[in-house]
């Protein structure tokens, strides 16, 4: 059996959405006698396939070829020189509903690990709308994650410019609903953004947390947007887990697509970004100055441009190139303007309001005292609560056992049953376990709104 006549075999053994979606660029480089290798289009779909459907692929390959096999994927070059454009010679002017940043593009993105699978997903997503959808980003406040809808948007413009893009934040559209009801037009409100938009780019969308008729909203034009074929990006700072009191129908609408996120970005990653702003405002950087710059800015990468942007103001005012003196002077100054602010929000301190949070609304919740919680008690009650901190530590909080297993003064052993038996419940449909934890999400949103208020 040749290359090709084993992956048509492969292709008829999957489902039609499957092979569409993530095999169409596949290609059989080679057969050994105890493995196979697959070519895919590009890295990101090497990397989603190889986890998604590595083991499906290799039983099934296994099955037709009689024998166990292994197999091995890797990215490869797609050649469209042959494809044949039959389109317009002369390109439609692209219809703009939003503005868009044109140094957002994908050229101007730095990939490095902590990102390669948002910006691969995000490529794929501008250059076939609706074959990955909706896509679901997220990340933490400056890490590129409204620089990839805007690449997508002008992506788009560019090489689709018959596709009505809309792009805004979860504010945005709040506002708009909020002026389309005091004015009784929300029939146009409507047909604004499910009628009139091909692609739809959502950001920081937690925004909504506890505005549940924004959410309602959201989660209708979500719906006639996705079943007419239309594609949907969102972003936010959270998984759509952790989007508490949000509806649970919009979370699962959030899930049902692909979910990927940004972390923050290695000393590498972060000196090559230095290296990148400092060219596109035609900055001469050094070497030297850009890994100073990657060690001494934070993760904060709207913090790094600010440096930069200080380095071209200080070479424009003294006729000097940036060197290392003026670069450590810069740096030390955005310390100084932030000690007060990184004392009391660093990640630090906000975790720790986060996981305090998290216990008074577990013992709000179960009615119990914290020093029963910490006891050696067995009963229901405190048990049961005892399972759903832990489980919402490792969950919510991103702890690990062993953190947890100090914290709650109990064995590593028994934290991690405790997690598992609350995910089995979960999967088993236990419907009053998933009410307690919502009850505790919105306990700890309204404790947080509380002290925000005050």
């Amino acid at each position: 059996m040749n290359n090709d006549e084993l992956l048509e075999q492969l292709r008829l053994k999957l489902s039609r959405e499957t092979w569409k979606s993530w095999l169409s660029t596949s290609k059989i480089l080679d057969i050994k006698k105890n493995e196979v290798i697959i070519g895919l289009g590009n890295i990101f779909l090497k990397e989603a396939v190889e986890k998604k459907f590595g083991k499906v692929i290799k039983d099934t390959l296994s099955d037709i070829l009689k024998r166990d096999v292994s197999v091995s994927f890797t990215d490869i070059k797609i050649d469209n020189s042959k494809k044949i454009n039959k389109g317009p010679m002369i390109k439609t002017r692209p219809l703009k509903l939003s503005e868009f940043n044109t140094e957002f593009v994908f050229e101007s993105f730095v990939v490095g690990h902590s990102n390669r699978m948002a910006y691969y997903s995000a490529q794929e997503v501008a250059q076939s709308p609706g074959k990955f959808n909706p896509l679901f980003i997220y990340g933490d406040v400056g890490l590129g994650k409204t620089h990839l809808l805007h690449a997508i948007a002008n992506h788009m413009l560019e090489h689709s410019p018959d596709l009505r893009v809309k792009y805004l934040t979860a504010e945005d559209f709040m506002n708009e609903m909020m002026k389309a009801i005091r004015s009784k037009d929300m029939d146009n409100f409507r047909e604004k953004f499910r009628k009139s938009v091909d692609v739809f780019l959502i950001d920081d969308v937690q925004f909504l947390i506890g505005k549940n008729s924004v959410q309602t909203e959201l989660f209708h034009t979500f719906n006639s947007l996705f079943n007419s074929g239309k594609q949907v990006v969102i972003c936010s700072d959270r998984t759509p887990e952790e989007l508490a009191t949000f509806h649970p129908r919009l979370i699962s609408r959030f899930e049902m697509g692909l979910v990927v996120n940004i972390e923050e970005p290695d000393a590498g990653t972060r000196y090559l970004i230095a290296k990148k702003m400092a060219h596109m405002i035609s900055l001469q950087l050094s070497d030297d100055v850009a890994h100073y710059l990657a060690e001494h800015v934070d993760r904060n990468l709207r913090r790094m441009r600010g440096a930069i942007m200080n380095l071209m103001l200080h070479t424009k005012i003294t006729g000097k190139p940036a060197n290392m003196e003026t670069a450590r002077k810069i740096v030390d100054s955005i310390i100084r303007m932030n000690d007060e602010k990184r004392k009391y929000n660093s990640k630090e301190a906000f975790e720790t309001i986060k996981i305090n949070t998290l216990v008074n609304s577990v013992l709000q919740e179960y009615d119990i005292e914290r020093k029963e919680l910490y006891s050696s008690s067995r009963k229901k009650k405190i048990s049961e609560a005892r399972q759903i901190l832990a489980y919402m530590l490792k969950i919510y909080g991103k702890m690990n056992v062993k953190d947890i297993s100090k914290m709650l003064k109990r064995n590593h052993s028994t934290i991690s049953q405790s997690i598992k038996k609350i995910d089995q419940s979960l999967v088993l449909g236990n419907k009053l376990i998933k009410s307690k934890l919502d009850n505790i999400k919105n306990k700890m949103e309204q404790e947080k709104t509380d002290m925000n208020v005050i």
